[in-house]
């Protein structure tokens, strides 16, 4: 006699789970290297190994992909960017700068995922309405930064300064992570390496230093 066996719901779903996080893994990779407008589900199929189906199965369109990635992305980042405040208010201007670039560099070379994938598709028009799905994501990014900044006495921003001085740093961020391959190479260094995370470091405290000690010698002196 042939005895057969029910699969019990969790184990069913946890069969699942794998695969799905196989495609945002792959979708991920995707979205890395080509802009949203030539990704294609297809592609991330293959990246992932699974029949295009399949990934239909899990996120509908490319469009709820996307976000889903993006989303993941996003949440990385607000759990990482507290930390890089952390005991900078008792620190000397430099030493803070120094620290908080340590901090958040480190976290982007880990995880450049969201640089590139802003790049990439930075060149996306807003009034021609070829920006692409939860953009808006992206732009929270960055209000998120600001806020960061805005809220630590240890950088005595004026509030109509935040918006310019955010987008600098993070034009500048976002040039040398999310294109480090191209960077690195013309200082022939690998774009891996601490090497090139310390010349990064520099390239950025040479311009957000001396900006942000005129506005805390600003500050004082309005005192």
């Amino acid at each position: 006699m042939k005895i057969t066996t029910k699969k019990s719901p969790s184990k069913s779903k946890a069969t699942k789970e794998p695969k799905k996080e196989k495609i945002l893994k792959a979708a991920k990779k995707v979205f890395c290297h080509y802009p949203y407008s030539t990704a294609s589900m297809r592609m991330i199929a293959n990246e992932a190994r699974v029949d295009h189906p399949l990934v239909i199965y899990y996120f509908s369109t490319k469009a709820v992909l996307f976000e889903t990635v993006l989303k993941d992305l996003i949440e990385q980042y607000k759990q990482a960017m507290p930390g890089w405040f952390l005991g900078i208010r008792e620190m000397g201007m430099v030493d803070g700068v120094s620290t908080y670039l340590d901090r958040a560099l480190g976290f982007h070379f880990e995880h450049p995922e969201i640089f590139r994938i802003i790049l990439l598709n930075m060149t996306q028009s807003v009034k021609k309405g070829e920006m692409v799905p939860s953009y808006q994501l992206i732009q929270d990014i960055f209000n998120m930064w600001a806020n960061e900044f805005s809220r630590r006495p240890r950088f005595n921003i004026e509030p109509e300064q935040i918006v310019s001085f955010i987008r600098c740093i993070s034009l500048l961020m976002l040039n040398l992570i999310g294109a480090r391959e191209y960077h690195a190479e013309i200082q022939d260094m690998d774009p891996k390496s601490d090497a090139y995370l310390r010349w990064v470091k520099k390239q950025i405290m040479f311009i957000v230093v001396p900006v942000l000690i005129r506005f805390d010698e600003t500050v004082k002196s309005l005192i």
